[in-house]
């Protein structure tokens, strides 16, 4: 006769063997420090807890490395920017002639909110003050940030050639050479960790202060010219968004989970139904995901969404995607 603590045991046994073999799913994101590892950190975590997906985060040096790798399959997930997963898609821009043909939409999972900062004691006051001065460039891991940087910088008639160039390889290296004093302004996506970190840095500066988007229609225009997937908004001061020192409009662009049609339907379906079922939980793990919005995940793109999401998103009256 079998025992009760016989049964326990195999049941543990079966249970240990089954996480032994669960399957491992990537996350890829941007360098630690960055918004994309933060948002990546809590996407695997909720995921994990939320469903019996085991989830981990996989930094990487930007989407130019591991876009060919969530087109494989090699990696389940990773995030990219609304125009970059385009560029990756059809092999333009930064991935000129290297497409990436398999690589499908989950959904929008938060906003990008851009600035240009400078520490709080510059006499800079506008965008148009920047011309000549010393700005990173270049971004060559992360070649989208060079788009949007000159993106805003074209509000105000300028570009990265205006100014005196300092070469990075990306963004994150351009707000530590902020902190450090090598330039006089930087990119920042506020919010992220490495604002604060230079923020800190910049103490004795009064810390940074983000300089507002121009938005008038002819800047607008300039701006679409140069990079066409962004609008602007308009931000009061918070605790969450260091450098906002007043109302200030800021450069926004969505940013997606993405997949491949290596990735199966059953784990999408489940990863898609997870996010959009705990937006507590996302917040409480990351104050960047107060922007995430589960009725707008379906966000209209050139990309094609993955049949596993597709799926959800019609059984819940999320379906055709959204233009915005």
């Amino acid at each position: 006769m079998i025992s009760i603590r016989s049964l326990i045991a195999a049941s543990l046994l079966s249970c240990i063997a089954a996480m032994a073999h669960a399957q491992v799913l990537g996350v890829a994101t941007n360098p630690q420090g960055s918004l994309y590892y933060s948002v990546g950190s809590t996407i695997a975590r909720v995921m994990q807890q939320k469903s019996n997906l085991v989830v981990r985060v996989q930094p990487m040096s930007g989407t130019t490395a591991y876009a060919p790798l969530v087109n494989r399959g090699d990696i389940e997930f990773g995030l990219f920017n609304a125009v970059d997963i385009v560029n990756a898609y059809t092999g333009v821009h930064n991935f000129n002639n290297r497409k990436n043909p398999d690589l499908r939409l989950v959904g929008a999972v938060f906003s990008i909110k851009d600035g240009l900062a400078v520490p709080n004691d510059s006499p800079v006051k506008s965008i148009k003050d920047l011309k000549g001065m010393r700005m990173p460039s270049e971004f060559t891991a992360q070649s989208t940030v060079q788009l949007i940087q000159d993106a805003m910088l074209a509000t105000a008639g300028l570009s990265t050639a205006d100014m005196k160039p300092f070469p990075v390889p990306d963004y994150l290296k351009g707000i530590q050479a902020l902190g450090e004093g090598k330039v006089d302004a930087a990119l920042v996506a506020v919010g992220s960790a490495a604002v604060q970190e230079a923020n800190i840095a910049l103490a004795a500066h009064g810390g940074l202060r983000i300089l507002p988007v121009i938005d008038t229609p002819e800047a607008v225009v300039a701006m679409h010219k140069v990079f066409s997937g962004v609008h602007t908004e308009l931000f009061m001061p918070s605790p969450a968004f260091i450098g906002v020192i007043t109302p200030t409009r800021l450069l926004v662009v969505s940013s997606f989970l993405v997949a491949s049609i290596h990735t199966p339907d059953d784990v999408v379906y489940k990863a898609t139904k997870t996010l959009f079922e705990n937006k507590e939980s996302l917040v409480a793990n990351s104050s960047i995901m107060k922007s995430f919005n589960p009725d707008t995940m379906a966000e209209a793109n050139v990309v094609p969404y993955h049949p596993g999401a597709e799926k959800f998103y019609k059984e819940s009256g999320r379906w055709p995607p959204l233009t915005r």
